[in-house]
């Protein structure tokens, strides 16, 4: 027997679906209600930030915490899943430091099995450099119980090329990991736009 459906569910599936079937185009139309900025999303050219500061402060607030919430949703997903690739690491992170105006380095604590048990941020560091305290990135391995490990970190600037500095600190962790037993997969910097990773590049 089929169930009715209740009218305050009826009106919600209702306001999805009409988004649904909107472009970029209308749905910021919607929102900023200016032309340039429909525009900017006609040729693919806008990004968050400046649709973010085209809105009234409270229009502002409404629109990143969506963000947000989408964001952390995103990730929830995902954390569900093994990471198995270069590639599975990139969608895991990029939602989360993609688009930053400053690096950030954040670890990936693995099970055997490569299901993340954890997902720490060690530092948050200016536009073009972070410190790392590899101590800190053992610590919280250890904690876990992870028996191995993914580094990411992201590089505002857009070039996804490692840095000496970069290449340092992967040794590092590497040596340091490998006296208590633990392997590292991998260390992927992060942009808006693509990703390098160390593994793919034979580097690991």
């Amino acid at each position: 027997m089929k169930r009715k459906m209740k009218a305050g569910n009826a009106v919600q599936l209702s306001l999805f679906d009409d988004n649904r079937e909107k472009t970029d185009s209308q749905l910021i139309g919607e929102l900023t209600n200016k032309a340039d900025t429909v525009s900017d999303a006609w040729t693919g050219e806008y990004r968050l930030e400046r649709l973010f500061n085209s809105l009234t402060p409270h229009r502002r607030r409404i629109a990143v915490a969506a963000v947000e919430l989408y964001r952390r949703r995103e990730v929830r997903r995902r954390d569900a899943d093994a990471v198995r690739c270069s590639d599975d690491i990139y969608n895991l992170m990029r939602p989360l430091i993609g688009d930053l105006p400053n690096e950030e380095f954040w670890v990936l604590a693995l099970s055997r099995s490569s299901k993340v048990i954890s997902k720490q941020r060690i530092s948050v560091g200016a536009i073009d450099q972070t410190c790392v305290d590899i101590r800190l990135i053992m610590r919280v391995l250890i904690e876990t119980g992870a028996v191995q490990f993914v580094a990411v970190h992201n590089h505002p600037s857009g070039n996804i090329c490692p840095s000496m500095e970069d290449k340092k600190i992967t040794e590092r962790m590497n040596n340091a990991a490998a006296l208590f037993n633990i392997r590292i997969l991998d260390h992927v910097i992060i942009t808006n736009d693509g990703y390098y990773s160390f593994n793919d590049e034979g580097l690991i």
